[in-house]
């Protein structure tokens, strides 16, 4: 800590700031000086410092200001590595509570502001289908084999019989993924269209400070999808139970930025998609059994199957929502930009 001070201290130097107190908070640095309240943050590449520019150029207002140095640029090197420096923001007390509706439904302004179509080919196409596939059926060889094994055991270990409970609905949300996949694959086809924003690459609620969005390193051209995904996939595996605002968070984003029924399928196939498991098999099968923590092992499986249960009830919300009201098969063709990203 007192070396990753020392260089914080020099970094710090650049912006003409002297610190009185320094604190971790994850990757960022929470600093305090007579000036105010800062916050620093360290950058893994230059490509993650060419996100935040284009995000600053896309999204201006929407980002919070970066400091400058002495030198005048956005970004101070130390050390081998780049990093930034903005005011240390906070939320309200209490309003994490309130933040889920507008933060939908900034994000689809914000994806609305950079959505472009783009020409997707049939051999592109079938080469996405075709890579989800061969990658579900190898977690699902590898949930097959292990079950096979486990089942012909005189005795099974709690883990082993916590797989052998969890394997048909495992199995199940795989095949509704594929079918979802499958649909998603037939009206892409038919439009040979896709949408792409400039999306954050990292959304969550955490990432969201009204009326600001931070962290900004991954961001990139990509499907809105993936955004959703993210934060869904984020959020199932942090908080249980959900609450009713998770439910209705795509209803909200939707209000700005309605979703065609393609992407209406990639994103119910990409939410279905068990993850974690196969992750926690190859890890219980690579300790010897002497050195297996039993406790340990069931612990993190079942943390993977409360989240799959979280995403499972999010799917069937999405499902009987559009079953109960149909969507319009022209909904998400392209929305013209309505505000000015460059701030």
């Amino acid at each position: 800590m007192a070396i990753r001070s020392e260089t914080y201290r020099a970094v710090l130097r650049q912006y003409g700031l002297r610190p009185r107190h320094i604190e971790q908070w994850g990757k960022a640095a929470k600093v305090y000086t007579d000036s105010g309240l800062f916050a620093l943050k360290p950058l893994e590449s230059e490509q993650e410092a060419a996100a935040i520019w284009q995000s600053l150029h896309y999204y201006g207002r929407h980002c919070p200001p970066l400091y400058v140095t002495r030198q005048r640029s956005l970004f101070a090197a130390e050390g081998g590595r780049l990093y930034y420096l903005q005011a240390w923001r906070e939320d309200e007390a209490g309003s994490r509570e309130t933040a889920v509706r507008p933060f939908f439904r900034e994000l689809a302004r914000l994806h609305r502001m950079t959505v472009r179509t783009v020409q997707a080919s049939e051999e592109e196409i079938d080469a996405y289908q075709k890579q989800k596939k061969d990658e579900w059926q190898r977690a699902r060889a590898v949930w097959e084999e292990r079950v096979e094994r486990y089942e012909t055991a005189w005795y099974m270990s709690p883990f082993q019989l916590q797989c052998c409970t969890y394997f048909h609905e495992v199995m199940r949300a795989y095949w509704f993924a594929e079918e979802q996949l499958a649909a998603w694959e037939e009206a892409v086809k038919e439009t040979k269209q896709w949408r792409i924003v400039w999306v954050h690459g990292k959304a969550r609620l955490s990432h969201y400070v009204a009326p600001y969005w931070i962290s900004w390193e991954r961001a990139h051209w990509n499907s809105p999808v993936y955004d959703l995904v993210s934060i869904f996939r984020n959020h199932v595996r942090t908080i249980s139970p959900l609450e009713r605002e998770w439910f209705d968070g795509l209803a909200e984003y939707e209000t700005e930025l309605p979703l065609s029924a393609a992407e209406r399928a990639f994103l119910y196939s990409h939410l279905a998609e068990p993850c974690g498991f196969v992750r926690c098999l190859e890890r219980y099968e690579a300790v010897s059994h002497k050195e297996r923590n039993e406790r340990e092992h069931v612990a993190a499986l079942l943390r993977c199957y409360m989240a799959f249960k979280n995403m499972e009830a999010v799917v069937m919300h999405l499902v009987q929502r559009d079953a109960a009201q149909p969507q319009d098969e022209t909904a998400g063709s392209e929305t013209p930009a309505e505000e000015d990203g460059s701030g």
